[in-house]
């Protein structure tokens, strides 16, 4: 069963120049997206069959090769972690905690209770 996982790079922004963190954004995209990664809400996604380390091994030498093209690579990263998106929560979406549970009822269990109904679609009966 394949495992969604999110990349998530901060870069340093507040010490290195505009132009050096776009040129090393640009290098970690064109990468993550050559490796089969795609671009949503601030994160590099994949779905692999992969596990959590496998992934981030090999992320890590994607991140060497940078590394071997911009020798001060590491130097602009500030924080880099893999999420199972499986088991993370949106905070953006509602919170459904206290939600009230909907049950599927059939006609015929409101009948079996004696629940009165009108239908919005009447059948003809004469037909």
């Amino acid at each position: 069963m394949p495992n969604e996982f999110g990349l998530f790079v901060n870069l340093d922004y507040a010490h290195k120049s505009h132009e050096e963190c776009s040129q090393t954004w640009q290098n970690i995209m064109d990468a993550m997206l050559g490796y089969g990664f795609m671009f949503k809400k601030r994160a590099f996604v994949i779905n692999t069959d992969q596990t959590r380390d496998e992934i981030s091994i090999d992320v890590r030498h994607l991140f060497d090769e940078i590394q071997l093209k911009q020798p001060s690579f590491y130097s602009f990263i500030i924080d880099c972690y893999i999420l199972n998106l499986e088991s993370c929560n949106d905070l953006t979406l509602p919170d459904t905690s206290e939600s009230i549970e909907v049950e599927d009822i059939s006609l015929s269990d409101l009948n079996v209770i004696g629940v009165d109904y009108d239908l919005l679609f009447k059948q003809d009966k004469a037909k």
